[in-house]
């Protein structure tokens, strides 16, 4: 069950496996909205609610800082939305970034999130062994088709307790030497194959390098023309990256590209916008 909450003074929204991580979010994102209204009065802290008149008082700031979101909580609760997907509101089919560690529990989690509804797998990965162990591990049965776009040789070879001969799995190999064009070019046609199969999710796990490798212009106007492909075939594509590990300037231009970009955490996602 995934939960959705937006809030009404911004345009903040997260997404949670539960009900338990949706209300830490929310009460965490509520108080920076009310934050002015505790105060200290004659050596206690009194908080006012800004939605009703409801008033509390305690001798710890923290707990009264407690007391206080828990009350925040209990007005935004029947907002909270259950049975959505993170993909809803671009009805499944575009780009999403997440920004968390490539391999986060953040990060797993939006994997698994984003490969459900679909029917073939498609990653562009350089950990094609962890990708494999995560369908093993999180999912009931194999998708009906995936695909692994690596430069790695000899990729699944350490993979243990499947029988990977059995699956309807297809290993396309990209030479390191070649440029972006080349990866273009094969995914394209990878899409064209596998489009008529069902709806395709495509995970894209080596963002940094690509930015890192060209030049970022030239990054950028291959991201552009990728996720005008995918789209085409209506494909859910999401794109992951280490905000840690690039420039502020760098994530400026990247989130301009993609239709929904969230920060991955636990198994809570949030959206500034």
């Amino acid at each position: 069950m995934v939960y959705r909450w937006r809030c009404r003074h911004c345009g903040f929204s997260l997404w949670a496996a539960g009900r338990e991580q949706a209300a830490g979010s929310v009460k965490a994102h509520l108080f920076t909205h009310t934050k002015d209204n505790i105060r200290q009065q004659d050596f206690s802290y009194r908080w006012s609610c800004p939605y009703c008149s409801a008033e509390g008082d305690k001798h710890e700031r923290e707990e009264a800082v407690v007391e206080f979101k828990t009350h925040l909580f209990d007005h935004a609760e029947p907002q909270l939305q259950s049975g959505v997907h993170l993909a809803d509101d671009i009805d499944r089919t575009g780009s999403i970034l997440i920004k968390a560690p490539l391999e986060s529990t953040g990060a797993n989690g939006a994997r698994i999130h984003l490969l459900t509804p679909a029917k073939v797998y498609i990653f562009i990965t350089n950990e094609p062994q962890k990708r494999v162990e995560l369908i093993r591990n999180e999912f009931t049965e194999w998708p009906a088709s995936t695909i692994i776009i690596t430069t790695k040789s000899q990729p699944l070879s350490d993979v243990e307790g499947i029988n990977l001969e059995s699956l309807p799995l297809e290993v396309v190999h990209l030479n390191k030497r070649l440029g972006l064009d080349n990866l273009g070019e094969t995914v394209s046609r990878v899409l064209s194959e596998h489009e008529s199969a069902g709806k395709i999710s495509l995970e894209f796990d080596i963002l940094s390098e690509i930015v890192t490798k060209f030049d970022v212009q030239d990054a950028l106007r291959f991201l552009q023309g990728f996720t005008s492909r995918c789209e085409r075939s209506n494909v859910l594509t999401h794109y992951y990256v280490n905000p840690a590990a690039q420039s502020e300037s760098v994530m400026n231009l990247l989130e301009q590209l993609f239709d929904i970009q969230v920060e991955a955490s636990g198994l809570v996602f949030e959206s500034p916008r």
